[in-house]
């Protein structure tokens, strides 16, 4: 009986706890564990990062080439007001510059064309701006170029390095040279096709490439005067 309470009381006294190098291994165990999750979860929050820049990037783009191709293809000739005939569908074409005459956002019964400029503004950004014609028929006229109607970006981030928005092609789809001066009014009837390149790159760090969207867009209306002159 004695040896057995002495067990017992040997057994309630021998309560050591943890060792000091087993609560080192512990400890580094535990900060190996402790990096590998936030080593995931940083790799985790850079690719989620990447891919929502590259897809606002693609969003971005898309939605600038729209709109540039669904103007572009629209292009028309007109007869200015104080223009005895037909001007060219395009005003000014230049690498990252283009004014044209359309037939765009018009009523069907009774169409008007506007005067698009697409342009680069300081902050990298495609604008475009838009004259309403103030005529009710041909000759149209428009405001001044000080005076716009609407001036709203389509695209953002273009990158400095980005090549040039627009190319010019003849009907043979061969790229035309631009004159130093721009082109001559005969030079701007020969465009029959604009190769627009749009590249965005939204993401500030270049983690993620950016976005490049290019289209070839027909003038099919460029020599053709959508609603006849008014004798």
């Amino acid at each position: 009986m004695t040896r057995l309470i002495a067990t017992r009381l040997r057994g309630h006294h021998d309560d050591r706890g943890v060792t000091l190098p087993e609560l080192l291994v512990t400890m580094l165990l535990m900060s190996i564990l402790s990096l590998m999750v936030v080593g995931m979860v940083a790799g985790f929050s850079r690719t989620f990062a990447r891919e929502r820049e590259a897809t606002d990037s693609t969003t971005i783009a898309s939605a600038g080439m729209k709109e540039v191709t669904r103007v572009v293809r629209a292009a028309t000739e007109i007869r200015p007001a104080g223009e005895p005939d037909n001007v060219p569908a395009f005003i000014d074409a230049r690498p990252n510059e283009l004014t044209l005459y359309a037939y765009i956002d018009t009523a069907a019964a009774a169409p008007k064309p506007v005067k698009v400029r697409f342009w680069i503004d300081p902050q990298r950004r495609l604008m475009e701006t838009r004259w309403v014609t103030t005529s009710t028929a041909s000759p149209w006229s428009f405001p001044a170029t000080g005076a716009p109607t609407t001036v709203r970006p389509i695209a953002r981030s273009l990158p400095v390095t980005a090549p040039a928005v627009f190319e010019y092609l003849d009907k043979d789809n061969e790229p035309m040279a631009i004159p130093a001066g721009g082109f001559s009014d005969a030079q701007k009837r020969l465009i029959a096709a604009v190769r627009v390149t749009l590249t965005v790159q939204t993401d500030p760090t270049g983690r993620a490439k950016a976005v490049t969207m290019r289209n070839a867009v027909g003038v099919p209306n460029r020599a053709l005067d959508r609603v006849r002159a008014t004798p």
